[in-house]
């Protein structure tokens, strides 16, 4: 068997080979994007997803937790994403207050390595094209109303050029491209959460059970959490809220923790990343250009889980898209904004919900979360659940008090 090296000239004539022109390009192949790029394709669109790094998926900024009913809202569960059920929870307040939720509803942490692998395969079996190690550097509306994507493929200073009439941008809670159609995607520092995440094995973790802790040695203006993948290992992460972060605080609070929690606990997969806790960004369609997941800001602003809310936006962005073309193949962008629509009177009702209460829950002081666990403590953890506690913490304030209801109705 003989093997050809290939040359620059080679590697050019192949890539002047390959298709650049497509319906609908998605960019960012998270639960978001890839679930955008299979309604898409499954509407009968050329599709092209594109994902900047080798394998989507990794590292994981997630703390993989997601509800029963967000997860089935948007497709079926499969038992080999599933790493554990939970069906209980923990939470300890500033001053080591225990407060025992045990009316949860069901709840799964994810092998979100898994899931987001076969979410990619998902879009690829409905038509889509996958190209991973493909980072969008560039993109701008041409003079015959398509959009060009300009990709860097790492070898010297050649790029691909993609073309599309219409764009799906994923591109996480950075989401450079947005600026190119003239969002603004700068955040305040009390609407981003750095977060710190580990996975830890050690004795003593709870397979069925949720765990979060609060007060400002701990995660200032955030939380931390420990989300168990089956006996004897958890994820572990926590957010410190921008306005209250210095570089390295949370990556130095997390190890300090585990080192406290778990003495001799082996930790892999330490890494850091931003989370959103804003509200969802208006408009949600700019011309041909729609917005799904963080990089719409579409995440839970009081806990920071997205991936609900990813999962549900980038299938509505997708099957929006795959209608909205006309019979010669341009796209009726007045169409798309039946997206932003359905995800107003939806999720985007939630989020608001959510970002409200955030806005409360980061003006309180150590000493308000260990007298909301105080009282809580007293009482049977049965008749515990996630809405009787933001009941209790909000019963002063009359509006929130609803907003809290609402959320969790």
């Amino acid at each position: 068997m003989i093997l050809k090296i290939l040359t620059l000239k080679d590697f050019k004539e192949i890539m002047s080979n390959i298709n650049t022109n497509y319906d609908i390009i998605v960019i960012g192949s998270g639960p978001a994007g890839s679930s955008a790029a299979a309604s898409a394709a499954a509407g009968g669109r050329r599709v092209l997803l594109l994902e900047r790094k080798p394998v989507p998926g990794i590292p994981v900024r997630c703390g993989e937790g997601i509800g029963h009913q967000g997860l089935t809202l948007s497709l079926p569960p499969r038992p080999e994403w599933i790493k554990s059920t939970v069906t209980r929870a923990k939470m300890i307040s500033p001053s080591g207050i225990k407060v025992e939720i045990g009316n949860v509803d069901k709840s799964y942490i994810l092998d979100r390595e898994r899931m987001d692998a076969d979410l990619v395969k998902t879009a690829v079996d409905a038509g889509a094209e996958f190209r991973a190690s493909s980072p969008a550097i560039w993109a701008e509306e041409t003079p015959s109303n398509r959009y060009k994507v300009i990709c860097s493929n790492g070898i010297n200073t050649d790029k691909t050029e993609f073309e599309a009439s219409c764009l799906i941008l994923a591109d996480g809670v950075e989401s450079r491209l947005a600026r190119c159609f003239g969002w603004d995607t700068a955040l305040r520092l009390a609407d981003i959460e750095t977060a710190a995440f580990a996975r830890v094995e050690a004795e003593g973790i709870e397979d069925d059970c949720c765990t979060f802790y609060t007060g400002s040695a701990v995660a200032p203006g955030g939380y931390l959490w420990i989300f168990p993948r089956g006996p004897g290992v958890a994820n572990v992460g926590l957010g410190v809220i921008g306005s209250r972060c210095r570089s390295g605080l949370p990556k130095e609070l997390l190890l300090d923790f585990i080192k406290r929690a778990y003495p001799g606990g082996r930790v892999t997969d330490l890494h850091c990343g931003g989370v959103p806790v804003a509200k969802w960004v208006r408009p949600l369609v700019r011309g041909g250009v729609m917005l799904v997941g963080d990089a719409a800001r579409q995440v839970n602003a009081i806990n920071g889980a997205g991936i609900a809310y990813s999962l549900y936006a980038g299938r509505l962005a997708g099957s929006v898209a795959a209608e909205a073309f006309r019979g010669d193949g341009s796209v009726n962008r007045k169409s798309l904004l039946r997206y932003q629509r359905e995800w107003a009177k939806s999720f985007g009702k939630q989020q608001e919900r959510s970002f409200a209460l955030k806005e409360f829950v980061m003006s309180a002081d150590d000493a308000f979360l260990d007298k909301i666990a105080g009282s809580l403590s007293k009482e049977p953890p049965g008749e515990i659940s996630y809405l009787r506690v933001f009941m209790r913490t909000f019963s002063s304030r009359p509006l929130l008090l609803l907003k809290a209801f609402k959320l969790f109705r």
